[in-house]
């Protein structure tokens, strides 16, 4: 529950700024994104939008 206790004070609020109030569907994604720890299982991370 700790990590989840970091995302909660740290990606949630960050999240909320950039894309405005989040609903509990998508919280609750999130939530199951971190808990699985998806990035475990992806071979490339996301490195932000294309230079232009």
């Amino acid at each position: 529950m700790q990590r989840w206790s970091v995302v909660q004070q740290e990606l949630m609020p960050e999240l909320r700024s950039e894309v405005g109030p989040l609903t509990p569907r998508l919280e609750k994604v999130i939530h199951t994104l971190e808990w699985v720890r998806i990035e475990e299982f992806v071979e490339s991370t996301w490195c932000g939008p294309p230079a232009t």
